[in-house]
């Protein structure tokens, strides 16, 4: 493994090991919860390609060279912390409130889950079957 790529799995693996801190406030501005947010896929679509999310994770979020996001392996909340704090900005860039609202990455994390998944179910996949000893005999 590639140095880079073993930090990038480090990032990833402290980030998701660590509970998120309460939502608390902003500039003695109460933030609305991520997870009371309610995305609408559509416009999720429409967010996706013009943030050229696709450049990097595919037009269906799992075929592109970045991370897979399809289907989200984060609920909403964490999905939105992590873009707005990455472990690895030159890879993934921040998106802050000022230039991506919470309800436009809620649209996004709506569109992520409306797709459907073209890679095949684990079980389905002779050899990762074969190399968890479940082969059909």
């Amino acid at each position: 493994m590639t140095k880079t790529f073993k930090l990038a799995c480090w990032g990833v693996a402290l980030y998701l090991a660590f509970p998120l801190l309460g939502t608390g406030t902003v500039n003695g501005t109460s933030r609305q919860s991520e997870g009371s947010l309610r995305g609408n896929a559509d416009n999720g679509k429409e967010l996706f390609t013009n943030y050229t999310c696709f450049g990097c994770h595919g037009y269906t979020g799992e075929t592109g060279r970045g991370p897979r996001l399809n289907p989200p392996r984060l609920n909403q909340e964490r999905f939105i912390a992590y873009l707005r704090n990455p472990p690895n900005p030159r890879q993934m860039p921040p998106y802050r409130q000022a230039e991506v609202s919470n309800q436009k990455l809620a649209d996004i994390y709506a569109f992520l889950q409306s797709l459907a998944s073209g890679s095949p179910d684990a079980e389905n996949i002779p050899a990762l079957r074969d190399i968890l000893g479940e082969s059909p005999r």
